[in-house]
C-alpha cells in the first residue's frame, strides 16, 4: 500500500512540474516579444535578453519531456528542482537588489500576476515538491531493485 502511494505521489509531482513548465514555456513563447522586453529590464541578463527569451522556455520544455519519459524521470526531477532553485535565487536577487523599484516579471501566464513575495513562496513549494519527488523516486527504485517495500 505504501509503495503504491509513493509511486502515485512521485508521478503526481512529476506531472505538476510538466504542467508548470509547459504552461510557462508556452506563455513565454506566445508572447516572445514582451518576454524579451521584460528580460531587457533585468540587471542580470539584460545584455542577453534575446538569447534567454528562447533558452528559458526551451529548457522548460526539455525538462517536461525528461519528466514524461520513464527512463529520464529522475534526471528530469533533478533538472526541475535545479531550475526552480535558480529561478528562486534570481527572484531573491531581484527583490533584494531592486527594492522599491518596479520589478520586471518574466514568468508568464497567470503566475505573472503573483507578487514577488508570493512568487518566492510558490517556487519554494515547488522546490519542496521536487525534493519529495526525488526521495520518492529513490525509494521506489530501491524497492524495485531489491524487491523490498519502500
Amino acid at each position: 500500500m505504501k509503495a503504491q502511494m509513493m509511486i502515485k505521489i512521485t508521478e503526481g509531482i512529476g506531472y505538476l512540474f510538466v504542467a508548470l513548465f509547459v504552461y510557462t514555456a508556452s506563455s513565454k513563447l506566445m508572447n516572445l516579444t514582451a518576454f524579451e522586453k521584460v528580460l531587457s529590464r533585468s540587471p542580470l541578463i539584460a545584455d542577453f535578453n534575446e538569447l534567454f527569451a528562447w533558452i528559458i522556455p526551451l529548457i522548460e520544455i526539455l525538462i517536461a519531456v525528461l519528466l514524461i519519459i520513464p527512463l529520464t524521470k529522475r534526471m528530469g526531477l533533478y533538472a526541475a528542482l535545479g531550475l526552480m532553485v535558480i529561478f528562486t535565487g534570481y527572484l531573491g536577487y531581484m527583490v533584494l537588489s531592486m527594492a522599491g523599484q518596479d520589478l520586471p516579471c518574466s514568468c508568464g501566464g497567470v503566475i505573472s500576476f503573483l507578487s514577488w513575495q508570493q512568487h518566492v513562496w510558490f517556487n519554494l513549494v515547488f522546490i519542496g515538491l521536487g525534493i519529495i519527488g526525488l526521495i520518492g523516486h529513490k525509494r521506489r527504485n530501491y524497492a524495485c531493485d531489491t524487491g523490498r517495500r519502500p
